[in-house]
């Protein structure tokens, strides 16, 4: 009888090599998982991430899980740590490691697990950082802000595009520095990532750090002449007064006003323009007054919009002397910012870290300086202006009047030598004295004549078209060349320079230009000019050169309407503080 199969055997032949092959995935999973982890621990041991890092391994799903640590990175003390100059030699080169490339200040902050199938797949945690900070430090290497790229991020926001360049090399090297990358776990943080080349740097310790400005102490370009002596004065020491003030001790001189040249007196213009002491001399004298070690510039970095202190330089470095000048007053510090960043702006500066506030933008862009004004000033001739003012009166007697008046003497004297001689001597004495009394008479008419025209004549200044900020600067630097109280060469944009440099060590000097561009401020926005802001202006005409050349600066900023790209970068610093780099 022939062998037959049972149902154990056919379950035994067939049934176990079945068995056995649904097996194999499992050990084929099992298997490829150890190798896996085995490689990854190499990766990281080799990447110097081993210890901090935590592996395990899900071997029947195949799946490897790493934990690995989250940072926040800051960059390292610029002045101190000589590694802030230096990449990094221990770079990580896997996925979201691109932070490693430079040395940090790092702060664990938490721990991110990954789960992998293949090695390719292992990667670190992105690095958590203030956008500020980063863009900075990147910036201090020598990298150059791309407008396209913040003006993208600026209006898309989150959704900008993967891969739109922030920051590019310097040079005009082609490649990126900074760029957007897809979020990776971000939870509505922007993401972004890093890349720099050795040969890129181009900036060291000397350069100023980012978003710092450097104002440097004005100095003589130029030799001067035996003709070009400047006398000393106290006239720019602070040492003036306001109309308002009590007391007279301060008031102007009264000049003879029947002067030729002019029929409105001009109280101080002729004490100025003998003792006017150059503004080179003045921030001479008065920085010995402050600091004890010789210095050449100074340096500061704007704090959102306050500037708390000046550090003293001596070629580029700091000397340990600084200047507070939150004292000044919100006023003098807006106005101290805003020039020293329309400067910069105007000098196409990519590390301006202030945009000018609108209030201040439309200001200096209205005309508010009246033409007649500037004429009083004597800073501006009757030629150079729009017709303005009405004629002067008749001081002078007519050809007429001077004959009827010699022919009644004429007759009267006749009348008195026909008379008897007693009564002759009491007419000549009567006439003597009328004659005297009408002399009186008409040199009174002839100042109240005066009088009253130079009361007109200041309405009518008042009154008179205004000028734009950029002629009345240009007037107010001819003015000071004038005078001798800057070198000849000077421009508007060297004026501002020297006017922020008072404002930080003359104390005195700073609070009157301050007040003069409030009151212009004023008069600009509420109506016009009026009489005693004139008188101030007469008082004060250096000072308010001074004021003249700060708005101007501020005008050609926003008019040239330069660097968009910085006010772009700024706004985008401000909306995103924290970003994550990979």
């Amino acid at each position: 009888m022939a062998n037959r199969v049972s149902a154990p055997d056919i379950i035994t032949y067939i049934g176990v090599p079945l068995a056995v092959l649904g097996v194999l995935p499992i050990l084929y999973s099992f298997v490829r998982a150890i190798l896996v982890q085995r490689s990854i621990r190499k990766t990281l041991d080799r990447h110097g991430l081993f210890n901090p890092a935590v592996t395990r391994g899900s071997l029947i799903e195949g799946i490897v899980e790493v934990e690995l640590p989250r940072c926040t990175i800051t960059p390292l003390d610029r002045e101190i740590d000589l590694e802030y100059w230096k990449l990094n030699s221990n770079r990580v080169f896997l996925k979201g490691g691109n932070w490693t490339i430079f040395n940090w200040n790092t702060l664990v902050t938490g721990k991110q697990l990954y789960r992998c199938q293949y090695k390719d797949e292992l990667r670190i945690p992105e690095a958590d950082i203030d956008f500020e900070e980063l863009v900075a430090f990147l910036l201090d290497r020598g990298a150059v802000p791309d407008p396209k790229g913040w003006r993208m991020l600026k209006s898309i926001g989150l959704w900008t595009p993967a891969g739109t360049v922030l920051l590019l090399p310097p040079r005009g090297i082609p490649g990126s520095v900074l760029k957007v990358t897809p979020p990776n776990n971000a939870d509505g943080v922007l993401s972004l990532q890093v890349d720099w080349k050795a040969e890129w740097d181009s900036r060291g310790a000397h350069s100023l750090p980012p978003f710092w400005m450097r104002l440097e102490q004005p100095r003589y370009r130029k030799l001067l002449t035996e003709n070009d002596q400047i006398t000393n004065s106290p006239i720019l020491e602070g040492q003036v007064s306001f109309p308002d003030q009590q007391g007279s001790s301060n008031e102007p001189p009264i000049q003879d006003i029947s002067r030729e040249n002019t029929l409105v007196a001009e109280p101080t213009s002729k004490n100025e323009s003998s003792t006017a002491e150059s503004v080179i001399q003045i921030i001479d004298n008065m920085k010995t007054q402050i600091t004890t070690v010789p210095n050449d510039s100074v340096r500061f970095k704007v704090d959102g919009d306050h500037v708390r202190k000046v550090s003293f330089e001596a070629e580029g470095v700091p000397t340990g002397e600084t200047r507070e000048i939150d004292d000044l007053g919100e006023t003098a510090r807006l106005w101290f910012i805003s020039s020293a960043s329309a400067m910069c702006q105007t000098l196409n500066c990519d590390m301006c870290t202030f945009t000018i506030p609108s209030h201040l933008a439309s200001f200096v862009k209205r005309k508010s300086v009246p033409c007649g004004v500037m004429v009083i000033l004597d800073m501006l001739s009757n030629d150079e202006v729009p017709p303005w003012a009405s004629p002067p009166p008749r001081l002078q007697e007519t050809p007429q009047e001077m004959t009827e008046r010699t022919q009644q003497k004429i007759y009267e004297r006749r009348l008195e030598n026909a008379m008897p001689p007693g009564q002759a001597t009491e007419a000549r004495r009567i006439r003597s004295m009328r004659e005297a009394h009408d002399i009186h008479m008409r040199h009174i008419a002839r100042q109240n004549a005066l009088r009253e025209y130079e009361q007109r004549r200041f309405i009518e200044a008042i009154q008179s078209p205004r000028l734009d900020n950029g002629t009345v600067a240009e007037a107010t630097l001819a003015y000071l060349v004038r005078e001798k109280v800057i070198p000849e060469d000077y421009k508007i944009q060297d004026v501002a320079k020297a006017v922020l440099y008072i404002l930080i060590v003359d104390s005195a000097q700073a609070k009157v230009i301050v007040d003069i561009l409030e009151r212009w401020a004023l008069w600009s926005q509420f109506g016009g000019m009026q009489k005693v802001q004139l008188d101030v202006l007469i008082q004060n005409k250096v000072a308010f050169c001074y004021a003249a050349a700060l708005v101007a600066v501020v005008h050609q900023a926003q008019s040239e309407d330069v660097n968009i790209s910085s006010a772009d970068m700024l706004e985008c610093l401000r909306v995103w503080k924290r970003v994550r780099l990979g």
